[in-house]
């Protein structure tokens, strides 16, 4: 995923679903001096900082990257 496509996730007034290594997660803010998400693991809502290039969003059962 791109950093704008993120942002525009998380300022979105609908629910997007993305996944981190096949894991749903919740896009809390964008950290843009290292290209990062903080995001929620919605299974166990452990918090964590990851890479924006390995989330995948998920539109009508395809991924994209």
């Amino acid at each position: 995923m791109h950093i704008k496509r993120a942002e525009e996730i998380i300022n979105s007034k609908g629910v997007i679903e993305v996944t981190y290594k096949s894991s749903p997660v919740w896009l809390e803010s964008i950290i843009k001096d290292s290209a990062s998400a903080h995001v929620k693991l919605l299974s166990n809502n452990e918090t964590m900082d990851i890479p924006v290039e390995d989330l995948i969003e998920k539109i009508s059962g395809s991924a994209y990257h």
